[in-house]
Order: structure tokens, then C-alpha cells, then sequence
């Protein structure tokens, strides 16, 4: 999964490489699976602003990976708008029927992997961060009382 601003710009090739390959009569299943690539980051990276780990709001990221997904989705929706009319003028409602599967296709096949290793990746850090958080409290509470027992001569 990349960020949503190289995934818009990828989208943006991908519809021109359309036009053009539909133009000559060619075949652009090349380039509908990567604009169908894109087009799945971009919603995936939207989809995963509502909720972001704790981790990000720390960091201050979280509230720019939202305004670059946001701004990708609108972009993105055009460019889908666009593409669904070329590829209607040159195939009609089939080849927008199979752009729409070729799009659900690829969107199932990230989630199963690229998806999952994001969320994953998301989830180790979580718990790294959370099994640091929990041992820093316990070993400071430890050396607290470590040195209570100390000042009252108890050890």
C-alpha cells in the first residue's frame, strides 16, 4: 500500500494511458488494473483516517494523512467519473459493467493482502508502543517503591 498522493498520481497516468491505449484500440486491462490499484489505496488509506492508531494523533500525522486521502478521494472520484464515461463511449454499459468487476477483483485481492499486512504492521506497532508504555510504568513504579523501602531503611 503506498500514500494517497503517489496512489492519485498513479490513477492520473493510469486514465491517461487509457484514453489513449482505448483511442489506438488497444487493449488497457495494463492500465485498468492499475488505476483499479490506485483508486483501492485511495479508499483504503480514506477508510483507515476515520479511525487512526494512537500512535499517529502523537505525532501530529494523523490530521495530514487525513487531508491527503480526503483530497485524493475527491480527485480520485473524478477521474472514475471520467474514465467510467470514455470507457462507456467505446464498449457501452458492458465494458462499464466489466471496468466495475475488474475494479472489485483487484480491490478483494489487496484487502486479502496488501491490506492485511498494513493493518498487521499497524497492529505490532500498537503493541510495541502499548508493552512500552506498560513496562516503563511498572518499572518506574518498581524503582519508586525501591526507593521508599530505601529511605525507610527497610533494604
Amino acid at each position: 500500500m503506498i500514500d494517497p498522493i503517489s496512489a492519485l498520481a498513479i490513477a492520473s497516468s493510469a486514465v491517461g494511458q487509457i484514453r489513449s491505449l482505448l483511442s489506438a484500440g488497444r487493449d488497457a486491462s495494463g492500465a485498468l488494473s492499475k488505476f483499479a490499484g490506485a483508486l483501492s489505496d485511495i479508499n483504503y488509506a480514506a477508510e483507515k483516517t476515520k479511525d487512526p492508531p494512537f500512535y499517529k494523533s502523537l505525532t501530529g500525522s494523523a490530521e495530514k494523512e487525513g487531508a491527503d486521502a480526503f483530497i485524493a478521494a475527491q480527485k480520485v472520484a473524478e477521474l472514475k467519473k471520467d474514465l467510467e464515461t470514455t470507457i462507456l463511449f467505446f464498449y457501452g454499459m458492458k465494458g462499464v459493467e466489466d471496468y466495475k468487476a475488474t475494479v472489485r477483483r483487484v480491490r478483494d485481492q489487496r484487502q486479502k493482502q496488501a491490506y492485511r499486512q498494513a493493518e498487521m504492521k499497524e497492529a505490532l506497532i500498537a503493541w510495541f508502543f502499548g508493552l512500552l508504555i506498560v513496562g516503563g510504568t511498572i518499572g518506574t513504579a518498581g524503582y519508586g517503591l525501591f526507593l521508599l523501602g530505601q529511605t525507610q531503611g527497610k533494604w
